[in-house]
């Protein structure tokens, strides 16, 4: 009888070394190295999705300085999905969309104290307007080695609802107007509101871009593919520090794509004439 305890609890040893084992492997695939999305950094964060204040902001820089994270520039993180090397921990990339002036007076000041890299995606149509970044504005940032400037088209259209010329213009005349008042190459594309088809992004591909990022490509979209780079939305609920772990954890993805899969069991369940629970 001894013999058969000393037996069984080799074999639970086995079994559990097994099993952490597989379980380290499993995180380790689906971790993916978080691409922060920011659109406004102003003080209308408590009425805005859009908007992250320039405190909470600051807190969170200060949390990925203090807690040793590698801000990664996108072009890098576009070369690694390239590579299919193995996303490095505690590392994340940050984005902004649309060009709104205060990523310039708010974000830009932040980022250069933390000596944090940024993309910020501008609508070429929309610079200069009341409350977005002016061409000196986006000059000085370039110039400062911090930012990269990429495209968000011409006039923030929907994309995959364009006509194949129309896409063409968007995509390329964006670009070169950006590359001209910029005197610096413009790599990257962000697609308005994330929207986009095959087509499209062999568009993208065709009009010279290195990568485009969007927002959630659906499961049929490699995640390892620099044409669909997804992002995570940061917007004031990122003040609570907890949050913010989470959404630059590696995993929240995977565990979004696990809460949103497991409500369409449901709803196709609650359909067929089964029950939620």
């Amino acid at each position: 009888m001894p013999r058969l305890t000393t037996r069984f609890k080799a074999f639970f040893f086995i079994g559990i070394v097994a099993l952490t084992l597989a379980l380290a492997g499993y995180l380790d695939r689906a971790y993916q190295v978080p691409v922060l999305m920011y659109h406004h950094i102003d003080a209308n964060s408590a009425t805005s999705r859009l908007s992250v204040s320039p405190e909470s902001f600051d807190r969170q820089l200060r949390f990925l300085s203090e807690h040793q994270y590698r801000v990664m520039p996108l072009s890098e993180y576009a070369e690694l999905l390239r590579s299919g090397r193995k996303h490095p921990k505690r590392t994340v990339v940050m984005t902004f969309d649309d060009g709104y002036a205060d990523n310039y007076t708010a974000a830009f000041p932040l980022l250069k104290k933390y000596e944090f890299p940024g993309t910020v995606f501008v609508v070429v149509d929309w610079i200069g307007s009341p409350g977005m970044l002016t061409w000196p504005q986006m000059r000085e940032m370039v110039a400062g080695g911090l930012i990269d400037i990429g495209s968000h088209s011409l006039t923030h259209c929907d994309l995959a609802q364009a006509q194949p010329e129309e896409l063409r213009r968007q995509l390329v005349e964006s670009k070169q107007i950006l590359e001209t008042g910029l005197q610096d190459s413009v790599d990257f594309l962000c697609y308005p509101c994330g929207f986009f088809t095959q087509a499209v992004l062999e568009t993208v591909k065709a009009a010279g871009y290195k990568g485009a990022c969007a927002t959630h490509p659906g499961k049929e979209i490699s995640l390892q593919n620099e044409y669909a780079m997804r992002r995570i939305r940061i917007s004031g609920s990122a003040d609570n520090v907890w949050i913010f772990r989470a959404q630059i954890s590696g995993y929240y993805n995977f565990l979004k794509d696990h809460r949103v899969n497991t409500k369409r069991v449901r709803r196709s369940s609650a359909a067929a004439g089964g029950t939620e629970e």
